[in-house]
């Protein structure tokens, strides 16, 4: 196999050419960031990529289809809901009040 040492690509060593363990390419990554390794961990990508899809407008049953959950209970508390989000939301319901009147 040929040698793959990209950023979190497993290297030439690697017998399968897959990272089972991707604790040491993650941290590698993080630090090559610049990004504080004690506060983004593994987990803070599944936080990420659910707040992301939600804020995209992505239902939250396709959510939990998607990240395996197994109640939209626990898909809401991965979705971050920030204010920015919160406004738009409130937005589109005040120009559907508008245009109906």
């Amino acid at each position: 196999m040929a040698a793959r040492n990209g950023v979190a690509l497993p290297s030439e060593g690697s017998r399968s050419g897959h990272t089972v363990d991707i604790a040491k390419p993650f941290r590698r990554v993080v630090k090559n960031a610049g990004l504080n390794s004690s506060e983004v961990v593994r987990h803070t990508l599944r936080h990420t990529a659910i707040t992301h899809l939600v804020q995209a407008g992505v239902d939250l049953p396709t959510v939990k289809r998607i990240s395996g959950h197994k109640t939209l209970m626990m898909v809401e508390r991965y979705a971050h809901q920030n204010g920015p989000h919160i406004q738009t939301a409130m937005d589109k319901l005040s120009k559907g009040y508008r245009s109906s009147a």
